[in-house]
């Protein structure tokens, strides 16, 4: 790793929601429902552990099914149902760190339900291609989100 690969970026994402806050937050604070909208289509995520509150920490596993070969920690900062989650995540391979994120969700009411919206500040130490990764899987967990209460 060289200090050449080191590049900061900050990431906002927001999507509409049809359903209350309380729903949305509900779908969020549940991690097996979590595990299942947050990861896109032919990707696979496991946690190992997730204590959901103020001073928790989760650990999860992701990437390609059957070989899940990135880590991440998450340590929540704040959390304040139904309408804040702060949290830093640092995603790793092989032990090699490859981001640390400073993460904040917000849970507002909306004219049409829920407006969520998500803040990521990125530190990619292995380059663009992680800043890349990072802005599209927020935009395609929060879509598939908003999927949920679509029927």
């Amino acid at each position: 790793m060289t200090h050449a690969e080191l590049i900061h970026d900050t990431i906002t994402a927001t999507q509409l929601v049809n359903a209350s806050v309380s729903h949305v937050w509900q779908a969020y604070a549940d991690t097996a429902v979590r595990a299942r909208w947050s990861v896109p289509a032919g990707d696979g995520l496991e946690y190992l552990s997730d204590e959901f509150v103020t001073g928790g920490r989760a650990i999860y596993r992701c990437g390609t099914p059957g070989v899940l070969e990135f880590e991440a920690t998450v340590d929540y900062i704040l959390v304040e149902p139904p309408q804040l989650i702060v949290y830093t995540e640092t995603l790793r391979t092989d032990d090699r760190p490859l981001t640390t994120s400073l993460v904040t969700w917000e849970f507002d009411l909306a004219s049409q339900g829920t407006r969520v919206v998500v803040t990521n500040q990125t530190t990619s130490f292995v380059g663009q291609d992680m800043l890349t990764g990072t802005r599209h899987g927020h935009r395609i967990a929060l879509q598939q989100l908003a999927e949920r209460f679509e029927l």
